[in-house]
């Protein structure tokens, strides 16, 4: 095989991350094969798929990829946010205030908020990452999909792996797309002599779908589906608990999701929990009850704070993971799926600046470098969004809340300076959606990755 080949990429994981960096591979000219250790796409589970909200520096990479008309058929436009104290008053609904999302803002971020169905979003990006597009035979990138595919076993120098099935895979580059509990973050904890060891929080997410049918037909409901509401994603801030009810999907079902401390399950997103989400909600305002008693079968993930992983690239240079593999975020993290597509994005971007296999270390290290600071940057905004929702009772919430409501009473949206806290987050949350990975990976390559493919480059 020439060196300047195209390569030949082995991604482990056919999740967002592993789908969205098979696209961006096989754009840039090269070879893909995806194994998925499930036998469909999304799992074979008979929950419900859940939901998810996709920020504008997560949809505008998409559209880019010519998959805008797709997407938007199967999402709903968020315009913003409402929010309520999660205990009402009186056994009513207790209103704080709105927040809608800055045209400007979303202007110059080229996207906009997006709520969606898990696996609508992998169905669209699976077909993506098969569909042959015209151009140049010769230099045209190729992506298979295999299922029923568990990897038992890797040999990151020989940067291959082997199959639950006994048959052997090998590639130039192996990448782990296969999620926090996978088998390649298990394998780096591993050969960094540490355990994952997560340390959980007092909290854990209920998820839970309710059908369109089911929601319209109740009185309280249905009023999510009138206008603004249907476009706005309620939140619930309660002490040591939250909320968040959202419209999602072609199917326009409800996503219902709630921060509870009572349980101590932990199970994932294909098992049904234990308890009934109706009986871990607490004391909580009417429509988070009504919610909870239509609601279907619900998972239960406890939000965890992960070992951070020393590095993403394995000794030999060959391998690297991605995606929740290697910077998990708290469970239904706003950013979750876009830095996901973010990391496929970049990882395509900057192989498209080379096809040498003796560089194949430098590029992945240079993927480490570029992309770390910033999961960890929005990691952090992901814990301080959940702290700002479930903030206990005492001075701090009583300040949030006050100032939420003055700002809604001047006619003002709640999170324009309602506190120093609440601005920061505001203003960081602009500049998160403001990235380009591709702009990010390019800059690179000009300013670093260039250099070395000069002549007289050492």
């Amino acid at each position: 095989m020439a060196m300047n080949d195209e390569l030949r990429f082995l991604v482990v994981g056919a999740s967002t991350a592993g789908l969205a960096s098979a696209i961006a591979l096989k754009a840039a000219g090269h070879h893909v094969l995806i194994l998925e250790r499930d036998s469909e796409l999304g799992g074979t589970s008979s929950i419900p798929t859940g939901g998810l909200r996709l920020p504008p520096n997560g949809c505008k990479i998409l559209f880019d990829w010519g998959l805008e008309a797709e997407i938007r058929a199967n999402a709903v436009v968020g315009q913003g946010f409402t929010v309520y104290k999660y205990e009402g008053t009186d056994s009513e609904r207790d209103y704080i205030g709105s927040h809608y999302w800055d045209l400007e803002l979303l202007n110059e971020a080229r996207g906009d908020f997006l709520q969606m169905r898990h696996r609508e979003l992998l169905r669209i990006l699976y077909n993506e990452a098969l569909l042959e597009r015209p151009g140049n035979a010769k230099t045209a990138g190729t992506v298979v999909i295999q299922f029923n595919a568990e990897v038992v076993d890797a040999d990151f120098e020989a940067c291959s792996v082997r199959l639950a099935s006994g048959s052997v895979h090998s590639g130039d580059v192996l990448i782990g797309a296969d999620g926090a509990s996978g088998y390649f973050r298990r394998r780096f904890l591993n050969e960094q002599g540490r355990n994952e060891n997560t340390e959980q929080s007092v909290l854990a997410v209920y998820s839970a779908i309710i059908p369109k049918e089911s929601a319209v037909a109740d009185s309280q409901l249905a009023k999510l589906y009138e206008y603004p509401q249907r476009k706005m994603v309620t939140f619930s801030m309660g002490s040591n608990r939250g909320a968040q009810a959202f419209i999602a999907g072609k199917d326009k079902d409800v996503v219902f999701w709630i921060y509870t401390p009572d349980t101590s399950e932990d199970g994932s997103w294909t098992q049904v929990a234990e308890k009934g989400i109706s009986h871990v909600v607490g004391h909580c305002d009417p429509l988070i009850q009504r919610l909870a008693n239509l609601a279907g079968p619900p998972t239960c993930v406890q939000i965890k704070n992960h070992q951070e992983l020393q590095s993403w690239v394995s000794d030999s240079g060959k391998v690297l993971v991605l995606g929740e593999a290697a910077h998990p975020f708290p469970v239904i993290a706003l950013h979750a799926y876009s830095i996901a597509i973010e990391d496929g994005a970049f990882l395509g971007k900057i192989f498209s600046h080379t096809r040498n296999r003796a560089r194949i270390a430098e590029f992945l290290h240079a993927f480490e470098e570029s992309r770390r600071h910033r999961c960890a940057h929005i990691d952090e905004s992901e814990k301080q969004y959940i702290t700002a929702m479930t903030l206990p009772s005492g001075p701090g919430r009583v300040a949030t809340e006050l100032a939420m409501r003055a700002n809604a009473a001047t006619g003002h949206n709640v999170m324009d300076s309602a506190s120093d806290d609440l601005q920061h987050m505001w203003d960081d949350m602009r500049r998160i959606f403001g990235y380009d990975p591709a702009d990010d990976a390019d800059e690179w390559w000009v300013s670093w990755g260039r250099l070395r493919d000069a002549p007289n480059a050492s």
